[in-house]
């Protein structure tokens, strides 16, 4: 950006608003992946590079079970979080430790404004790859780590997943229950990885600013768990200031009296509630057609009801059970008071506020078919995130990338890919579900 562009190797997919700028992507599983994703929808030119020996690892988790995926001949095609992740991506296989592959990723770098990766520290400089091996061959390069521990201090080698990452950031002291064992936030979310990929592409626009501004590209060395430990910085200074230690509450909030979930008719149906007022608590108990609690004096004020927990709670329930989740929702938010049910992914996908604003948007995998995909979380009106392409299959942009973007002739691409630097799939005797491996960074 900033500069006239190289003919892109396709598309364009995505929006505009970053129309113009390239990345050759080396980053995998969740904290980089989506991160570049985000840019991908915005109109970035995204260059996903993986091995045919070693691919994203999101390409072996959670392939659909009992379907044709288990017979497909390209199982590593089918994950459906993989795809998720790589929308809007041009996906190309080189192997960085063949001098061939080495050389094909440096020209692809000449012609790009940012390399992301998030492998172990020190996998980059091995691979000769480090930021200073870019430099010289792109001055205005940026290089965006989305380490571990970062790049310095006596843990930088640590390997991760977000549950470490959850543990030594101390987030973990916090989550969970009153006087149990620490909780992880969760594989199915795994803060660490949500929060890194939303702060990494907005470091890297800033620093494509910098560039643009300098003419000198830089070098984004990003902690993830420094980030999280970020996130929880009133607590760090509350144990400063009070000398106190934060511990887990569970759903309880000091403050807010009730807050929690509470069972809902149906099987494994349930409805949070958040009151923090007390007209809020007046209007709830109105609602559940017990206006006197509201002027009771055990529940009169947030300090009281706290100490009446328990049959104040029973009183709620005994309310919510009668009722389905989203009746008990929409009634309570009618009357001014937080609630939401607690909603599957069967639920998400009908929800009328998701269709309505046009969250979901279906594109087509050349070996998975039909995949409905969640769109960016914002609108902007005059440059709107697009997903314009699936997640691209293993290999499917090597030949166009090579040709036309890196300008390599018909018989060099075929001899790359006789010497196994290329690949249009994982190499044989790849475990279709392996044991998950174990990156610097998730």
């Amino acid at each position: 950006m900033g500069r006239d562009r190289e003919r892109g190797a396709a598309g364009p997919f995505g929006g505009d608003a970053l129309r113009g700028l390239r990345i050759a992507d080396l980053t995998i599983i969740t904290a980089g992946a989506n991160a570049t994703q985000m840019l991908a929808d915005l109109g970035a030119e995204v260059v996903k590079v993986e091995s045919g020996q070693h691919p994203d690892p999101f390409r072996f988790w959670h392939a659909p079970l009992g379907s044709a995926a288990e017979a497909a001949p390209d199982p590593w095609n089918w994950s459906c979080m993989f795809n998720m992740l790589n929308r809007n991506k041009l996906g190309v296989v080189l192997d960085l430790k063949h001098p061939l592959g080495k050389e094909a990723f440096l020209r692809l770098v000449k012609v790009s404004d940012a390399v992301t990766e998030n492998f172990r520290q020190g996998v980059m400089e091995r691979l000769g790859l480090g930021f200073d091996d870019l430099r010289r061959v792109n001055p205005r390069i940026i290089l965006l780590s989305v380490g571990s521990q970062g790049s310095t201090g006596p843990e930088r080698g640590y390997r991760s997943y977000g549950s470490t990452l959850d543990a030594l950031s101390g987030l973990m002291s916090l989550t969970g229950y009153e006087d149990s064992p620490p909780v992880w936030s969760g594989q199915g979310m795994n803060y660490p990885d949500q929060v890194a990929s939303m702060f990494s592409a907005g470091l890297l626009l800033a620093a494509v600013r910098y560039r643009d501004r300098t003419g000198q590209g830089c070098f984004l060395d990003l902690s993830q768990r420094e980030l999280v430990t970020t996130m929880i910085g009133e607590y760090v200074l509350e144990t400063t200031i009070g000398g106190t230690t934060p511990r887990p509450r569970g759903n309880r909030r000091p403050g807010m009296v009730p807050q929690g979930c509470f069972p809902c008719a149906g099987e494994d149906a349930w409805v949070a509630i958040s009151v923090e007022t007390d007209a809020q608590w007046r209007a709830l108990c109105e609602a559940i057609g017990r206006p006197e609690l509201g002027a009771d004096d055990r529940y009169r004020t947030a300090a009281a009801r706290a100490r009446h927990t328990e049959e104040m709670e029973q009183a709620i329930a005994a309310w919510t059970r009668s009722r389905s989740k989203h009746e008990a929702m929409q009634r309570l938010q009618a009357v001014g008071v937080p609630a939401g049910a607690v909603q599957s992914g069967r639920d998400m996908l009908e929800d009328p506020q998701l269709v309505s604003r046009g969250y979901y948007v279906t594109a087509h995998n050349v070996s998975a078919g039909p995949q409905r995909l969640r769109v960016a979380p914002y609108r902007m009106t005059a440059t709107p995130p697009v997903i314009t392409r699936a997640a691209p299959t293993l290999g499917q942009d090597t030949t166009t990338v090579l040709r036309d973007l890196l300008g390599y002739l018909p018989d060099e691409i075929a001899d790359m890919e006789r010497l196994g630097v290329t690949a249009v799939g994982a190499s044989p005797g790849r475990r279709s579900r392996p044991a998950r491996p174990a990156p610097a960074s998730s």
